[in-house]
């Protein structure tokens, strides 16, 4: 009522009976926000004005030409104003119907500042992890890194939630991505300290038997520890490579004299041949036996496995996570 009554906002009245009346103001309004594809996300808001008092037969709403008058628009530096659409509806109450029009604006996240400062520390960072478990055990600081990366994680968690709009109704994508980062990062600590616990146990501790098994049978292979036939077949010795005199020296690297040898020279190349051939498929063939491990060697060999899973880990995520956002931008 305070517009009708402002002496400043003036009617046109028409010599055909009609009036025109432009009252001016700044209005402030808000919309339900979708952040499922924060920050590369698109927004539709809608903005609906309405005759309060007045009904339709009273005072009828229409959009112009243009619906959206831009001439005195800015840029914003956040969000990029992709479309501004409008519609001519009317709502009943207790029986009576009055004029709306409603306002469809989309408006889209501008990236450039969310990449630079958000996304790119967070995928560098996910490395961090993954190479915790490649700093040699002897160092003194496998702890250290894998708090540092939790603690960043953590940070950067509040970060972005103060920057997200509060609501319950949609999850952001980035904040299940970090949480599941998170998670990992803290199963990070917890499975350094088992293995340093193990690196540095006391020697004279035997390993039991199931753990030799289950290193031997699991974790060698998937990890490619050495001796394994998943390692590169460069180097390893087959049956047929007896009958080639010249391919089994250059494997094995064994010098081998040119010209007139004496027997008792060739009979020893031979058995220095086979030897270095038997502890070559000793090492690369399943015989039957399970080798011991030292505590040591488990530690590693863990050490390894746990590099390869948090890596497939790591790249699955990150890649679901980014192309999820990259498609719907």
């Amino acid at each position: 009522m305070s517009v009708i009554s402002d002496e400043n906002t003036l009617m046109r009245i028409n010599n055909d009976g009609s009036a025109e009346w432009t009252p001016g103001g700044i209005y402030e309004t808000h919309c339900d926000c979708d952040v499922t594809y924060y920050p590369l996300d698109t927004q539709t808001c809608s903005v609906v004005l309405s005759t309060w008092a007045y009904t339709a037969n009273e005072i009828s709403l229409s959009l112009g030409s243009p619906v959206v008058d831009k001439t005195y628009f800015s840029e914003n530096g956040e969000w990029q104003l992709l479309s501004v659409s409008g519609l001519e509806t009317s709502s009943t109450r207790e029986s009576q119907s009055f004029s709306r029009l409603k306002f469809n604006i989309k408006l889209r996240r501008r990236p450039l500042f969310h990449i630079l400062n958000t996304i790119i520390p967070v995928v560098v960072m996910a490395t961090l992890i993954v190479m915790v478990f490649k700093l040699p055990p002897e160092s003194g600081e496998r702890i250290g890194m894998s708090l540092t990366a939790l603690l960043a994680y953590a940070v950067y968690l509040t970060l972005i939630s103060d920057n997200i709009p509060k609501t319950s109704v949609s999850a952001s994508i980035l904040s299940i991505y970090l949480t599941i980062i998170l998670c990992l990062s803290a199963l990070t600590v917890i499975l350094t300290n088992v293995v340093l616990d193990l690196y540095f146990n006391i020697e004279g501790d035997d390993v039991p038997a199931w753990l030799n098994r289950f290193t031997y049978n699991v974790m060698v292979k998937f990890s490619c520890w050495k001796g394994t036939t998943c390692c590169s077949r460069r180097n390893r010795v087959t049956p047929n490579d007896e009958d080639k005199g010249i391919s089994s020296n250059r494997i094995l690297k064994l010098n081998v004299p040119v010209g007139d040898l004496s027997r008792n020279a060739k009979a020893s190349n031979e058995d220095q041949v086979k030897e270095s051939k038997m502890s070559l498929d000793t090492a690369f063939t399943d015989d039957g036996t399970i080798p011991e491990y030292t505590w040591k060697e488990i530690a590693l060999i863990i050490d390894k496995c746990l590099l390869y899973l948090f890596m497939i880990f790591v790249f699955l995520a990150t890649s679901i996570t980014f192309t999820i956002l990259g498609v719907n931008y």
